[in-house]
């Protein structure tokens, strides 16, 4: 069996076990409110012959007509028999003439007749199982001068409750017609919306697309009608450097709110011809086709590359080149210095070898002491310590201040405090060593939690921001730097946004250039701020 034809049996399954679980619970209350209503009419039938003047008189004289009297009125109510007793429990009347002037039969009798109590019960009678309701007939002092009982049988207790069941399974066969049409119905919207296909087929066929459009150089974007991101490949992720965490991030968004320059383009090209697009000052060639079902277009298919491809390949060689020279010239110092240390100990000269080791070390001693005096989180300290090492790479003097301090935060509080410093720092000492022909490279890296609020500040001696991009510094893909730069202050910004927190910037009053982060601790809840 096919899995939609599962799927709707299932449902109709279920629709009739609902169906008959509720209509059993409806046929038990509704054999309660029969019995019920019979019980409610019997007892205000014996209120209403208790208080008949003829049943009064007979109880205080002998009346032979009663019996008659009362049978009549027993067949215009449909009672099965009405009953009229006397103060010691004696039949006046019966609809068995014989069983007049016998005891009445049954306790529940003589609450009414000693106590006054109007009630209803059940009873094995002469008739048989029966429901029975009992008035006491009032005297002049007060008291009972006799009772009247009103019963119904059972059989007439069992018509009534299969003539409402009937009706209630009319209603719940006319539930369970109407529920197998509507599953018709689903039956066949289900083939229309799944083309008449599988599940596992589509889910096979989708993870089998999901790894061709990953093996495509080339980036491609899928887009519905209103132009929604429903689907794109790493390459397009990563070419046009979607200012996003996860490329699932960015499925269900506009095209507009994510690349507008790209959303205009492809509004005003044509399909299948090839157009040319910017974003982020990088350009690229690209074409679309429209998505159609039915004869209807319900999207856009738009493929693109970069055609100076090569041009990415050059730029890569130029940072690694320059890497390379920095690697060169650290051999080349680091060579001095072996050379001189060589030189003292063949002098003998121990203590000034020593000494120049000593100094040589001293930056990295006092780091690691003040890390391990100020900042209590790992991860924090960890990162520190790399960037420092990266810093003296570069030729930046890269100095903790003294007084700060950090306490042990949880993992996801140190993973975004991570990303703050790390990207602070990078920008900081990229700042300082492309000033370094004007003022000696240095960063200064501060650190608080006292107080209401936590506190990063990257204090460097860079030329500081140009004024033509200040006031969309923290945008995303704007940079002072030049080249494949301009994220790493906008996630700054982002992270700090999501802490409840502020990054500003400024210029000190010796020249330096201070980014700082300021976030209120009191926003930040248990789950993400727990100092040790």
């Amino acid at each position: 069996m096919k899995l939609r034809h599962q799927f709707v049996a299932l449902a109709m399954l279920f629709s009739l076990l609902l169906v008959l679980g509720l209509g059993a619970l409806l046929a038990v209350l509704l054999r309660q409110q029969v019995e019920a209503n019979l019980a409610d009419k019997g007892l205000a039938l014996a209120r209403v012959l208790a208080l008949d003047p003829r049943v009064g008189q007979a109880l205080r004289r002998a009346d032979p007509g009663l019996p008659g009297y009362v049978e009549r009125l027993r067949a215009q109510t449909g009672a099965a028999y009405l009953v009229v007793t006397d103060r010691q429990g004696l039949r006046l009347s019966h609809p068995v003439p014989a069983a007049i002037g016998e005891p009445f039969r049954g306790d529940d009798l003589w609450p009414t007749l000693r106590q006054g109590r109007q009630h209803c019960s059940r009873w094995q009678g002469t008739l048989g199982p029966s429901i029975r309701c009992f008035a006491p007939v009032p005297g002049a002092d007060g008291a009972p001068l006799g009772a009247v009982a009103v019963g119904f049988l059972q059989g007439q207790l069992t018509r009534l409750y299969r003539d409402q069941i009937g009706l209630m399974a009319a209603a719940i066969g006319a539930i369970l017609l109407l529920g197998g049409l509507l599953g018709g119905l689903l039956l066949r919207r289900l083939r229309r919306t799944l083309l008449d296909l599988e599940p596992e087929y589509i889910a096979r066929q989708f993870a089998q697309q999901e790894l061709v459009l990953e093996s495509i150089a080339e980036g491609i974007l899928a887009l519905d009608r209103e132009e929604r991101l429903t689907s794109l490949n790493s390459a397009a992720f990563y070419q046009l450097r979607l200012p996003l965490l996860r490329k699932a991030d960015a499925l269900g968004r506009p095209l507009a709110a994510l690349l507008p320059e790209l959303a205009r383009c492809l509004q005003q090209a044509p399909a299948d011809v090839p157009f040319r697009f910017q974003v982020l000052g990088q350009g690229y060639q690209g074409q679309w086709l429209p998505i159609r079902r039915q004869q209807h277009q319900v999207g856009k298919l738009l493929t693109f590359s970069r055609p100076e491809a090569a041009s990415g390949l050059s730029h890569q060689l130029t940072h690694l080149q320059q890497y390379a020279e920095l690697l060169r010239m650290q051999t080349h110092e680091y060579a001095n210095k072996l050379n001189s240390l060589s030189g003292l100990l063949q002098l003998g000269h121990v203590a000034e070898a020593v000494e120049m080791i000593q100094q040589e070390t001293e930056d990295y001693q006092a780091l690691l002491q003040d890390l391990l005096r100020t900042i209590a989180d790992k991860p924090v300290a960890g990162l520190i310590l790399a960037k420092f090492s990266r810093a003296r790479e570069l030729g930046v003097a890269f100095r903790l201040d003294p007084d700060s301090c950090l306490a042990a935060c949880d993992s996801h509080l140190s993973a975004s405090l991570i990303t703050l410093i790390g990207n602070l720092l990078d920008n900081g000492m990229s700042a300082a060593w492309a000033n370094r022909q004007h003022r000696a490279p240095r960063v200064l890296l501060s650190l608080s939690d006292f107080g209401k609020r936590l506190i990063i500040e990257v204090e460097d001696s860079g030329t500081g921001v140009d004024e033509a991009i200040a006031d969309q510094l923290f945008d995303y893909g704007v940079t002072g730097q030049g080249g494949d730069h301009g994220v790493g202050l906008y996630l700054v910004k982002e992270t700090a946004g999501r802490l409840g927190g502020t990054l500003e910037w400024r210029r000190t009053a010796e020249g330096f250039t201070l980014f700082g982060i300021y976030i209120d601790k009191s926003g930040l809840t248990d789950s993400t701020w727990n100092p040790s």
